[in-house]
């Protein structure tokens, strides 16, 4: 997780999104904050890649208030890798992800195009593969009783 994380990290910063804390390696966790000030705010951000079939939370970041930003509509947006690695994906789908995240933040793109594409990378993983049993499908209801 944390391996992908730092990839999506990188990839992201490589396509001029500024994630933060570049110099500590991006994170430790599972996910990463970005200043997307210069495209928008993380409200607008956040449903447009919503749209795009990219779930993101919009977030404070810690300069926002002084910067007159609110919860409401705040210079960040975070991401986080756990359930694309729980579905099998690796650096290279993490490189994909970041290019359709490039395609709406900065490249303004339609967001039912990039859609399109996201739904496509993910109809090839449909299995957990990190996490107890891949018997059946990722989001498959399971009767326990």
């Amino acid at each position: 997780i944390v391996t992908n994380a730092k990839a999506l990290a990188q990839a992201l910063y490589e396509r001029g999104i500024n994630v933060l804390y570049e110099k500590k390696g991006f994170t430790e966790s599972h996910m990463m904050i970005m200043d997307i000030t210069k495209y928008g705010n993380g409200f607008e951000i956040e449903k447009r890649l919503e749209k795009a079939n990219i779930i993101v939370n919009r977030n404070l970041l810690p300069y926002d208030i002084r910067s007159g930003r609110d919860y409401k509509a705040p210079g960040g947006v975070r991401i986080g890798v756990q359930e694309l690695t729980h579905l099998g994906m690796k650096k290279s789908e993490m490189i994909e992800v970041a290019d359709m995240m490039k395609k709406v933040i900065v490249d303004n793109e339609d967001s039912t195009k990039v859609a399109a594409q996201a739904s496509e990378l993910r109809k090839d993983f449909q299995k957990v593969q990190y996490c107890f049993s891949s018997e059946h499908g990722a989001y498959e209801y399971v009767k326990i009783r």
